[in-house]
């Protein structure tokens, strides 16, 4: 069984933190057409835990997440997922460690690291087959569960650290990670862009830090990391599964791991820049013959609720999809770009449009891409291209219940939300929305910063999309 780390990118990003609500007594959601139910449990002082159980599935999953703010200590805390992976207490070695998973029908484990507005987000995961394919009955989703919080709350150490020879091995792999996504060139354009955008504010820290940062950690100062995400982070267990797992025996693992731990959570809130006072403009030059042109947009949003349902959807008509008026006009009529869409960033109340073109046609591009906005801003689109709209994101949200991971996703990137929502929820709202909210979403929109790679170098070799 392959386990895609992909499917841990978040389709909704959560931004305001809420207060802690202690004592909550669970309660039980269940879905319609989606024929999944969801538990979620607050245990207080920053620990939740969630069990998503939906009908169909032959895999399960099961995750930690550690939630806190964004920080010049953000390459350290994202090396603690990795070497979190490597070993254990109980299981002391990287071959002890696979056997153990082996054991568990090929159980796989996976990491991940993301930004959800202000915030940096850990993931220590394992995936596994459901219980009920177990050929002797096994209780596999509970050992899995056992495994995962043997590796992240009880790591092995010796002399309170991590082993010195594993830290510079994953520091070696975390800062790979990191030049790889400087090479992608499109990737590295939408970084810089959100740097310079947010220069002031903890959203332009990259997630990663930087790999100057990454080579200066050492095997005190990661443990020192890890020690404070124990101490101070918010925590999210979910479970994800098809059958009757044991969902009380889990949770009595998860809180004897907790109970160990003196914990005094950081929280803080996300900030939202309204409108942009002045346009910032940055070019810089690298060795492609593909332009990479990124525009990022204030939204006008105070907070992550902000109007969502309508700024969604005025994005999507800008340019989320197909139908969208920068892929039919300036990618298709115009033929300005290789490639062009909007993002919205609800978790930081920005958007981005990125797109790939010949440099000289930077100013073309720019003012095409202005024009299909004032466009919006005008009224000028059908109630065709608002359905289209609605009905591109209703499939995009449905494919949410396509696997036990994508779930997993769906629930552990509102962790600090303050609530937890369905798909549906999302989906209705969308529904209601008129042409008349799009045009007031769009007006609010200012540009705020342009970044603009140039290419210097022709290559025959080099394809036309990078």
């Amino acid at each position: 069984m392959k386990f895609d780390k992909k499917v841990w990118k978040y389709l909704v990003k959560c931004g305001r933190m809420k207060s802690i609500k202690l004592n909550v007594t669970p309660v039980t959601f269940r879905s319609g057409s989606l024929k999944y139910a969801f538990n979620f449990e607050e245990f207080g002082n920053g620990t939740e835990f969630c069990t998503v159980k939906a009908e169909g599935f032959k895999t399960a999953c099961a995750s930690v997440s550690f939630m806190l703010p964004l920080s010049d200590k953000a390459s350290g805390y994202a090396l603690v997922p990795n070497i979190l992976t490597r070993s254990s207490e109980k299981y002391p070695t990287l071959t002890l460690l696979e056997r153990q998973l082996a054991t568990l029908y090929g159980a796989e484990i996976a990491t991940d690291v993301s930004k959800i507005g202000e915030h940096q987000v850990l993931k220590v995961a394992i995936a596994s087959v459901d219980d009920r394919f177990a050929l002797h009955n096994e209780k596999i989703v509970s050992e899995c569960c056992r495994v995962l919080f043997e590796l992240v709350f009880n790591p092995k150490l010796t002399d309170g650290k991590f082993d010195a020879e594993e830290v510079e091995s994953e520091k070696r792999l975390l800062a790979e990670q990191l030049s790889a996504e400087m090479s992608d060139k499109r990737v590295y354009a939408k970084n810089r862009c959100e740097e310079i955008m947010c220069e002031e504010e903890l959203y332009g820290i990259n997630r990663l830090g930087t790999v100057e940062d990454i080579n200066a950690i050492t095997a005190e100062t990661l443990s020192e990391n890890y020690k404070t995400l124990l101490k101070e982070a918010r925590v999210l267990v979910s479970v994800s599964a098809n059958g009757n797992i044991e969902i009380d025996s889990i949770k009595k693992m998860f809180t004897e791991y907790v109970s160990r731990i003196e914990r005094n959570i950081s929280l803080s809130d996300t900030l939202y820049v309204e409108k942009a006072e002045d346009v910032t403009y940055v070019k810089e030059t690298a060795p492609v013959k593909q332009g990479k042109l990124v525009m990022g947009f204030r939204m006008g949003m105070k907070n992550r609720d902000d109007n969502y349902a309508a700024r969604r959807i005025m994005t999507d008509v800008f340019g989320g999809n197909p139908n969208s008026k920068l892929f039919k006009v300036v990618r298709e009529e115009m033929s300005l770009c290789y490639y062009c869409s909007a993002r919205m960033v609800r978790a930081k109340g920005i958007m981005l449009v990125q797109s790939g073109i010949e440099s000289f046609n930077e100013e073309k591009a720019k003012e095409a891409i202005l024009n299909q906005l004032e466009e919006i801003k005008k009224g000028n689109f059908t109630e065709d291209d608002l359905d289209a709209s609605k009905k591109a994101l209703e499939d995009a949200f449905k494919s949410v219940s396509d696997s036990p991971e994508a779930l997993d996703s769906w629930f552990t990137t509102q962790i600090g939300s303050g609530e937890y929502l369905y798909p549906e929820d999302y989906i209705n709202a969308f529904k209601k929305v008129t042409k008349e909210e799009v045009i007031k979403a769009a007006e609010e929109v200012t540009l705020d910063t342009v970044f603009m790679l140039e290419g210097t170098e022709e290559d025959e070799n080099q394809e036309v999309v990078e």
